[in-house]
């Protein structure tokens, strides 16, 4: 299911997952992959599943009733053409035959609703909190996302495997592409949207204090278009107005790997995260990093990051100036035991075939 990938297959953390998982499925002779799109990706997105017989357009209809139809019609529309139908994002289709699989990115559509647009909230909670329910199997993204999972319904323990996101090769393999404002000068990064769970306003408070003691210092924020209400902190307009943070939006592959490569270090600060994604594209990028204590975070970057508590201003500014005045002058090989597409694609195949059907329950 990728209705939710636009015609040129960019996007955030859900998109990039979907095209990489198809990507990888259509690599296997074991796997007759085939893509469910919008009508204006279904063109685009035919080379994914290996032609354009392989694309299951959705009808036209409005994206507010997307999640609608997906969840409540599409069962009747895929009947039992298909063995495997995989939710890449919240929804299944109720009333299908299929053997059923649901990604599981997080569950902060439960925990913390508020950071939702009202519309989203109301329309995606209960047919998310049926899909789930429904699943035969659940791929957690992390297994601090399965802890969570499970804490939410026990019963669906027997049900939850893991099988961990990693970087893209489009990223990794993508020219460097300087950007000029930054180019030359000591900054930071942080990586993501800017909602209050992603706690940027922490990273912005502290390099305030950084630029007492370092008047060049700068925070460069990349991140998508804005899609909901955004926390910057009392600190962002004067940083921003004289230059000490740079914000870059929906930038290209090139452009983020040179990010990564030429800052300092890596900041990610983030309340509650499903796997972290940003993390693991600096260490495969050969990047410091220091997170916050969230345990995804801390689960996908280990003994290679700093961890600190994610309220505590102080420790972030002093993290941030000690690597800005001391940049690492050898950065570790990020090739060491690289993750692949591959790897998550052969752990999901497994998760399908050796996991008995529990018996779909049809709610929400």
């Amino acid at each position: 299911m990728a209705g939710h990938v636009p015609p040129d297959g960019r996007g955030g953390g859900i998109v990039r997952y979907t095209v990489e998982l198809a990507r990888a499925l259509g690599r296997r002779e074991d796997v007759e992959l085939h893509l469910l799109t919008s009508p204006a990706a279904a063109g685009p997105l035919a080379e994914l599943a290996g032609g354009s017989h392989r694309i299951v357009p959705l009808p036209a209809v409005p994206d507010a009733l997307v999640p609608a139809l997906e969840r409540f019609a599409l069962g009747r529309r895929l009947g039992s053409r298909f063995d495997v139908v995989h939710g890449t994002k919240h929804l299944l289709p109720r009333g299908v035959a299929a053997r059923t699989v649901l990604t599981v990115h997080d569950l902060l559509l439960f925990d913390r609703p508020e950071d939702f647009p009202l519309p989203k909230r109301t329309l995606l909670g209960r047919p998310y909190a049926g899909s789930l329910r429904q699943a035969d199997t659940l791929l957690c993204v992390s297994a601090a996302t399965r802890d969570r999972l499970v804490r939410w319904d026990s019963a669906l323990a027997e049900r939850t495997v893991v099988a961990p996101l990693t970087t893209s090769p489009q990223l990794l393999g993508s020219e460097p592409v300087p950007v000029p404002a930054l180019a030359g000068r000591p900054f930071a990064l942080v990586v993501g949207d800017a909602s209050a769970r992603k706690n940027v306003a922490v990273a912005v408070s502290a390099l305030a204090r950084v630029v007492r003691h370092r008047p060049d210092a700068v925070l460069a924020l990349v991140g998508p278009p804005a899609w909901g209400v955004e926390a910057y902190g009392p600190d962002h307009a004067a940083l921003l107005a004289s230059g000490n943070v740079v914000q870059l939006t929906g930038v290209d592959d090139g452009t983020l790997r040179w990010c990564y490569e030429n800052c300092a270090v890596v900041l990610a600060p983030s309340l509650v995260e499903g796997f972290g994604l940003p993390a693991v594209e600096a260490l495969d990028l050969g990047a410091p990093l220091v997170t916050s204590l969230d345990p995804a975070l801390v689960e996908v970057s280990g003994d290679r990051a700093e961890h600190l508590p994610a309220d505590d201003v102080t420790a972030w500014a002093g993290a941030a100036l000690r690597h800005l005045d001391h940049p690492a002058a050898d950065r570790p090989d990020p090739t060491r035991h690289r993750r692949t597409w591959d790897d998550v694609a052969a752990e999901t195949v497994a998760a399908v075939v050796h996991r008995p059907a529990a018996g779909p329950v049809q709610r929400g």
